[in-house]
């Protein structure tokens, strides 16, 4: 049970932070290539709209019109002052509440949604949402982390912290890295989808790597509501940003659980 309290970017991560484009581009730098390869597995020539949401900083909406050359990409964030710069003639950048504004059913080809989902309480009515959006035959990516990774670290000083910056977000935004991701498969065949694929992808972490800095800039940004939970010690969030700061901590990162998905065609 959570106690959400507030919604993604009101406070926390919101896109007027100082760091945020950084931690944003940070997880572009682990994820994007992963992205990619399962958008660019499909057929681009019958692509002719695609959907980005929860946008970030844009640089997933910016490779789909190399992937699929005759499509339209519309680019959805809450604040999309990471994406004013983008538009072009066929990027369309929209200010989109997942939860609230609507799409016409069978208005995408492709839809890619990236760490958005998990967030939300109503993430098992926002996928039925997505699933509507997407036309027959098409093609869906959702991308969601899984907590299972940072369990199994060695180092107790950054499991601990590491699981309790998700505790923070679960207690604050209703965030679920436990079941949501791992559950997409039959989430998306439940609703329906064909074709189902899953990838997992566990980045390093350390002071040098992508996940390192995203990692980094994920605890500095939680570490007073880190250090008000049960079981952390005084000097434990300081040590674990002090470790992912220099050389020496090696580790597991977050797991990110990859799924795509089709919906059926139409039958004649």
């Amino acid at each position: 049970m959570t106690t959400r309290t507030e919604r993604y970017g009101d406070d926390l991560f919101s896109h007027a932070g100082a760091d945020e484009r950084s931690r944003l581009t940070a997880l572009g730098d682990v994820l994007d290539a992963v992205s990619v390869d399962a958008l660019a597995a499909f057929a681009s020539g019958s692509v002719r709209r695609c959907l980005e949401l929860a946008a970030g900083t844009g640089s997933v909406a910016r490779r789909m019109l190399d992937v699929f050359p005759s499509a339209l990409v519309t680019a959805t964030e809450l604040d999309v002052r990471f994406l004013d710069g983008m538009r072009q003639d066929r990027l369309e950048v929209l200010r989109h509440d997942v939860t609230a504004d609507d799409f016409p059913d069978g208005a995408f080809d492709v839809i890619h949604a990236r760490y958005l989902l998990h967030h939300l309480p109503t993430r098992q009515e926002v996928f039925g949402r997505i699933v509507r959006w997407l036309a027959p035959g098409g093609r869906l990516v959702i991308e969601e982390p899984a907590l299972f990774s940072l369990e199994a670290a060695r180092d107790e000083t950054y499991r601990r912290v590491s699981l309790g910056a998700l505790q923070v977000l679960a207690d604050r935004l209703g965030t679920d890295c436990t079941h949501w991701g791992l559950d997409l498969p039959r989430t998306a065949a439940a609703h329906g989808l064909t074709d189902i694929t899953l990838r997992t992808t566990v980045p390093t972490v350390g002071h040098d790597t992508p996940m390192g800095r995203f990692w980094r800039l994920t605890v500095d940004h939680l570490g007073p509501g880190i250090a008000r939970l049960p079981g952390i010690h005084p000097d434990d969030v300081p040590t674990v940003l002090d470790r992912l700061s220099g050389p020496g901590l090696v580790e597991m990162g977050m797991a990110t659980v990859t799924v795509t998905a089709t919906k059926p065609a139409r039958v004649s």
